[in-house]
């Protein structure tokens, strides 16, 4: 027997109550978590009290005024599909990102039998307009239509993968160390540059330049690439094994990868190393020769080279001097 709907109720008013950045701004974390096939949501009701709801795969979503949402799937998948223009369903695979317009029409948050973890940016149109000037103008004139009109509207017809420097950013939110005030002001701060590299950084516009013409299913095949990457980065990968993960020849699945992820397969696995690396060794204190090894160097001065290459500074820099 099916679980009934549950509903989401989008108050503008109330969600951007004790927001950020002229409370034009508002963050979420969300959790999915599913046992024997039932699925339990936390911090997906902003003007509900309960901590988890029990829910089928969907929810429905309203919003009393417009608003503009970046959604990053961490873990887990996510859709949404706005019920009014059922052209625009958003897709958004694990370790992948998006932002797209809410209007005030129905649409629905779609999920899937497992566990996920999001983070969502809920953000005032206006907020984009004064945070970016002319740059909106310039850049984003198909959402300003959207916003006059109030189609709904995605940015990217094929979800992006989640920069691990934007990564590294939405870490430092979740895990934000301060209280009272301070914490304000460095979230405000972190949010600040999240939106703006996000919208407009090097890496982001270079993937957004071009509308990416693929196949579905071949996208989805990729996706499945990226998540065996990103899960065996201690294995040796090798071109010919990842190309039979996706089903395509080499040529294929190398010409494919680096149009949805913009740069080759491998320097995509050694940027992953390195990011996965660096959060050993700051966040877990681990030596740097356990992190290379942890990512599939077995060599600790070849992996300090590459990082040196990657990142623009040794390894050892991460390390705390001992007085």
């Amino acid at each position: 027997m099916n679980i009934e709907l549950l509903r989401k109720e989008i108050r503008v008013k109330e969600l951007f109550e004790n927001g950020y950045i002229n409370n034009s701004v508002q963050f979420n974390e969300v959790e999915v978590t599913t046992k024997d096939n039932t699925s339990f949501i936390r911090g997906a009701d902003f003007s509900n009290t309960k901590l988890i709801q029990q829910f089928d795969s969907e929810i429905c979503v309203t919003s009393d005024e417009h608003l503009i949402k970046f959604h990053f799937s961490l873990e887990g998948a996510y859709n949404y599909q706005p019920l009014r223009h059922i052209k625009y369903l958003v897709q958004i695979p694990e370790n992948h990102c998006n932002m797209f317009y809410y209007p005030t029409t129905e649409g629905r948050d779609i999920f899937f039998k497992s566990n996920a973890k999001l983070f969502e940016i809920y953000v005032k149109p206006s907020l984009l307009q004064n945070l970016l000037g002319t740059e909106f103008e310039n850049s984003f004139k198909k959402l300003k239509e959207a916003i006059v009109n109030s189609n709904s509207f995605v940015l990217w017809d094929k979800s992006k993968f989640i920069p691990p420097n934007i990564r590294s950013k939405i870490n430092e939110i979740i895990q934000c160390p301060y209280k009272g005030e301070i914490r304000k002001t460095y979230l405000e701060s972190k949010l600040t540059v999240l939106l703006i590299d996000f919208l407009l950084g090097r890496q982001t516009s270079k993937l957004s330049k071009n509308n990416i013409k693929l196949l579905n299913s071949d996208y989805l095949a990729l996706v499945k690439v990226e998540a065996y990457i990103r899960n065996n980065l201690k294995e040796p990968l090798k071109i010919l094994d990842l190309a039979d993960i996706a089903g395509f020849n080499t040529t294929k699945l190398k010409r494919d990868f680096k149009k949805v992820y913009g740069v080759p397969v491998f320097k995509y696995i050694t940027a992953l190393r390195m990011e996965a690396a660096k959060s050993l060794i700051t966040q877990d204190g681990a030596t740097i020769a356990f992190a290379a090894y942890e990512v599939g160097y077995a060599n600790p001065q070849h992996f300090t080279t590459a990082f040196k290459r990657t990142m623009g500074y040794l390894p050892s820099e991460l390390k705390p001097a001992v007085e």
